[in-house]
């Protein structure tokens, strides 16, 4: 059964224990990720951000701006040229914690190709049409199989990357920020999240164990803070302005 992240019991007055923590390392390229062989689970299991009824006073306020941020992993993460030329590449998630291949390809609007055993999708640059599947090896954990693009008119690959690569090479487009002391990567996106989503690195155990957060836009456009708790309990309070320009954090 899929993982969802908790929607409406969010807005409710009781809070939510923090998830099993042994749940979520079930994977090391990158963490934060289900390693199973079928295609019916989730890309990643998010980590439930809890709503609290106890508000702490505001302090380290900082304000993002939302212009620069929306989508902008979607054009910053990798590309490869064509024809036509560049188009775009990049990993992206939706609230439940499924997968996608978004492509842009030169001049045209976003495709978004779910991540999952029978992957299809296909597109023109206006020159030559492209075709996207996943390429499976049941020797290869999950992650570690291959997303591949190719011209249909020469049926040569164009684009080729690991699942673990290209969701990696997306973590890095995200807006550094500093929340109760901790460094995060914010994404901020419409489709298919329409909403945030918070990636804390955990390195306590020398690796690189990824916390991922997920906070619906719904929940944030309001006239006071919502206050969620994410990585070891820190509390943070969220709140969007009625303008969708600016993303507010505070403690």
């Amino acid at each position: 059964m899929k993982a969802a992240i908790v929607l409406s019991a969010l807005l409710s007055a009781r809070a939510i224990a923090a998830p099993d923590p042994a749940a979520l390392m079930r994977s090391a390229l990158p963490p934060g990720f289900a390693p199973v062989a079928a295609f019916d689970e989730p890309i990643f299991i998010p980590v439930p951000t809890a709503v609290l009824t106890v508000r702490p006073l505001a302090q380290d306020t900082q304000t993002v701006a939302l212009a620069a941020l929306l989508d902008r992993h979607l054009s910053t993460t990798d590309s490869f040229a064509g024809a036509a030329g560049t188009t775009l590449v990049a990993g992206t998630l939706d609230l439940n914690g499924d997968g996608y291949l978004a492509v842009t390809p030169p001049g045209g609007t976003t495709r978004f190709v779910k991540i999952e055993r029978g992957m299809s999708g296909g597109w023109s640059d206006g020159v030559h049409a492209y075709r996207v599947n996943l390429s499976v090896n049941i020797f290869r954990p999950r992650l570690a199989n291959y997303i591949v693009i190719r011209d249909t008119s020469t049926g040569q690959a164009v684009w080729e990357k690991r699942i673990s690569e290209l969701f990696r090479l997306t973590n890095r487009a995200g807006e550094p920020v500093v929340l109760a002391g901790r460094a995060y990567r914010l994404f901020y996106s419409l489709k298919p999240t329409n909403g945030f989503c918070f990636i804390y690195d955990d390195t306590s155990n020398g690796g690189h164990d990824y916390k991922f957060y997920m906070v619906p836009l719904s929940q944030v456009v309001a006239a006071a803070p919502t206050s969620y708790k994410l990585y070891g309990g820190d509390v943070i309070r969220l709140r969007v302005s009625p303008d969708l320009a600016t993303l507010e954090i505070s403690r």
